[in-house]
């Protein structure tokens, strides 16, 4: 008789982990879907970094697992332990249908839910490019005439294992050779099956590739495909960050180089490789000084890319940022260069690289009448400087020297234009207006130096401003005041007009023409026809000043898709 209070205690014991286990994974996957992926993508609207959300994340995630086992604990010690049995089988049941019922929502990735996150499948000659495919996925490739399917789907991953062994079993059935080339969607080593690929590449046969969702996985595959054929089908397309975690992106795109700080362990994979570089220059300093250097040459030889340290002092010399800069320019592939942040010794480099030429100096210069602020090394804003102070301003690089306060906010916007295209290191002066002169010299050189948060409220009479990167906006067409209210006043550097030919008129154009031209903004008018991204994209990564494209209202939303996607 002892041992049935004993037993009954175990089967409390067990009905309460069964109800803690289906609860959590039944209602996480709930919560995950309904709750997680909106909030997510809230977070991604406002134009936080990707490793920013994920941080977030992590403590909704920690917050549901508490929340199962307050719950849990509730429902044992109230229910369970209290022997009310109805009450506690009806609960469990009700848990373990949940469980049931999330797990196969989730692995149904036909669902709209998953369908809206997934990429879009690309086709090519031999290989396409897309989601996990269901049975009737399969059927269709198999009449296509495709030979087999390349996954990218990892089994070390509990969500993806399952899926993994349907697709290996549907793909028996239909008849296609599955080749399991398990890589993680974060940092890890996938060389071996980034190696199974290129011999597959080999084989003259047709394949469809795939990870979960046939978006950041099957890009590295793609640059493979592309470096391996040398075939522009399988190039990557998409519109370059200008920030990461730990500051801004530089692009010379002339030059096929990158620049910027060091990258989180899912901008590695997602930003840099996913981005087609083939080599990594460091500007870190020894490991012996810090364990960056070595964690950064684990993670780039997982990702097969070449390793090159080229350390730097905080204030290098302009002889030292030659010598990087010679480097880099010499070689015939892209690369990405970094330090730990955007440092002055960065700014620097990156000047030298845009204009031939650099300001130096780790901290603005001080001066009797206050401080200067620097706009990248290109450029200062500061009082007016002495005679001494103007010399000691010549010695760090300063050219020119522009008198700003009594100057209109259009030709204060005019002047640092034509020394942005004279590539003039140029010291603005001014004591009333520092704020305004700096807002417009940063727009025109660099969009943004806060990742373009103060973009966020700007609305104007046909509509709000949505911000893509610290130097793209999209928004409604300029009013006629707007051009100077907005565009001159934020440093527009390129107006891109995306022209719908069936609702504008050439007189409408016309117009646009002139504001842009009376106000001494670059206008570029780009017809809204097939492929126009093919026109547009190119340009966006060549202007490191902020970019406006204006479109009519109604397609507003139509062209904010389209670039969220790109």
């Amino acid at each position: 008789m002892k041992d049935k209070p004993k037993s009954r205690f175990y089967i409390k014991v067990l009905i309460w982990f069964i109800f803690l286990s289906t609860f959590g994974v039944g209602g996480g996957i709930f919560f995950l879907l309904f709750a997680v992926v909106p909030i997510e993508q809230m977070y991604t609207d406002r134009g936080w970094s990707q490793f920013k959300i994920d941080t977030v994340m992590k403590y909704f995630v920690v917050g549901w697992v508490a929340f199962g086992f307050v719950v849990s604990f509730l429902y044992y010690f109230i229910v369970v332990k209290r022997n009310r049995w109805r009450l506690t089988w009806t609960i469990v049941a009700c848990s373990l249908f949940l469980c049931l019922a999330g797990l196969y929502y989730f692995m149904n990735t036909g669902s709209g839910l998953v369908q809206s996150s997934q990429g879009e499948v690309v086709e090519g000659d031999r290989f396409t490019f897309g989601p996990y495919p269901e049975k009737e996925d399969l059927v269709q490739l198999k009449a296509q005439g495709y030979d087999g399917v390349i996954t990218l789907l990892s089994p070390t991953l509990p969500i993806e294992k399952p899926l993994l062994d349907q697709e290996i079993r549907s793909a028996e059935e239909v008849g296609l050779d599955v080749h399991s080339l398990p890589m993680l969607p974060w940092v890890g080593d996938n060389s071996k099956s980034i190696e199974r690929v290129r011999e597959l590449i080999k084989e003259d046969k047709k394949y469809y590739v795939h990870c979960y969702l046939g978006r950041h996985r099957v890009d590295v595959i793609k640059q493979v495909v592309n470096e391996e054929t040398g075939d522009e089908q399988y190039q990557l397309r998409f519109l370059q960050p200008t920030t990461l975690e730990r500051g801004s992106l530089f692009y010379f795109p002339d030059q096929s180089i990158v620049m910027g700080p060091f990258p989180t362990e899912e901008e590695w994979f997602t930003r840099i490789k996913r981005g087609e570089v083939e080599e990594v220059v460091s500007l870190l300093k020894d490991p012996q000084d810090s364990e960056w250097p070595l964690k950064e040459k684990k993670i780039v030889a997982e990702l097969q890319m070449t390793y090159t340290s080229m350390p730097i002092v905080e204030e290098p010399s302009i002889r030292e940022i030659r010598k990087i800069a010679e480097y880099l320019q010499s070689l015939d592939h892209k690369v990405y260069v970094h330090d730990f942040s955007n440092s002055p010794a960065l700014m620097m480099l990156e000047t030298y690289l845009d204009w031939g030429t650099t300001l130096t100096g780790a901290v603005p210069p001080e001066l009797q009448c206050g401080k200067s602020e620097w706009v990248g090394r290109k450029m200062l804003v500061g009082c007016q400087p002495t005679k001494e102070e103007s010399d000691r301003l010549r010695e760090l690089g300063i050219t020119d020297f522009v008198d700003m306060d009594e100057l209109s906010l259009d030709e204060q916007y005019l002047s640092i234009k034509e020394s942005k295209e004279n590539k003039s290191l140029t010291y603005l002066v001014t004591a009333k207006k520092s704020k305004q002169v700096k807002r417009v010299a940063i727009g025109l050189l660099y969009g943004s130096d806060t990742r373009g948060k103060e973009f966020d409220d700007i609305a104007f009479s046909l509509g709000k401003v949505k911000r893509h990167e610290r130097n793209l906006l999209v928004g409604p067409m300029l009013e006629p005041k707007e051009y100077s209210t907005f565009a001159k006043t934020y440093g527009v550097s390129q107006l891109f007009y995306l022209r719908s030919i069936s609702t504008s008129s050439d007189e409408e154009l016309s117009v646009i023409e002139k504001l842009a031209a009376e106000n001494h903004i670059s206008l570029v008018v780009i017809p809204m026809i097939s492929q126009y991204e093919e026109l547009l994209i190119p340009l966006i990564d060549k202007e490191s000043g902020l970019n406006y494209i204006m479109v009519e209202s109604s397609l507003i939303p139509e062209v904010n898709d389209y670039l969220k996607k790109f």
